[in-house]
C-alpha cells in the first residue's frame, strides 16, 4: 500500500509540469471564479505546505511520542504567504525539489514507524501511514483542481455544447 502512495507522491511534480505546460501565464494566474484558487495559488500552496503541513507533521510523529499536529487554515495561510504573488514556475521548481527529497525519506520508513501516532488538533489521532496516505490524496485533489481550472478555460469556447455541461 505504501508503495502506491509513494508512487503518487513521486509522480505529482511531473504531472503538474505537464498540465501547466500548455497554459499561458494569464491562464495560470487567473482564478476560474472569485472564490477558487488559480493554478498559481495551487502551486504556491503545494510548495508551502510540503514542509509545514506534510513533512514536518510526519517527522514529528516518527521522532516524538504522540505529538500534537497543528491545524493549518489554508485560506488564511494563502493570504499571509501571498500565494497570488508567487512566481508559479519557481513554486513548482521548489515543490519538485522538496518532493524528491521527501519521497526518498518516506521510502525509508519502516512498518513500526508507519504505525506511530500523533494527534491532529482538529481530527484527533492519526498514524504515520494515514497521514502519508492523506498526503497523496491531497496531491490528487490539487491535480483535479488544476484540471478543473483548465476545463473552466475551455468552457466558453465549446459553443452550443455548453448545454451538456454545468460548471460548479
Amino acid at each position: 500500500m505504501l508503495k502506491d502512495v509513494i508512487a503518487i507522491l513521486a509522480l505529482t511534480p511531473d504531472k503538474l509540469k505537464r498540465e501547466i505546460a500548455s497554459m499561458s501565464s494569464k491562464e495560470i494566474r487567473t482564478r476560474p471564479v472569485p472564490n477558487k484558487w488559480s493554478v498559481q495559488e495551487v502551486l504556491a500552496h503545494l510548495d508551502d505546505i510540503e514542509e509545514v503541513g506534510m513533512r514536518a507533521r510526519v517527522a514529528a510523529m516518527v521522532e516524538t511520542d504522540n505529538p500534537i499536529l497543528p491545524s493549518i487554515d489554508q485560506e488564511k495561510r494563502a493570504e499571509e504567504m501571498k500565494y497570488n504573488r508567487k512566481d508559479p514556475l519557481k513554486s513548482l521548481a521548489s515543490f519538485a525539489r522538496q518532493r524528491q527529497t521527501n519521497v526518498k525519506w518516506l521510502a525509508k520508513l519502516r512498518p513500526p514507524q508507519l504505525r506511530r501516532k500523533g494527534r491532529h488538533q482538529k481530527v484527533g489521532e492519526l498514524s504515520v501511514q494515514e497521514l502519508v496516505t492523506e498526503w497523496a490524496f491531497h496531491d490528487l485533489g490539487h491535480l483535479k483542481q488544476i484540471l478543473e481550472i483548465k476545463r473552466y478555460g475551455l468552457y466558453p469556447r465549446i459553443g452550443n455544447m455548453r448545454a451538456f455541461y454545468k460548471l460548479s
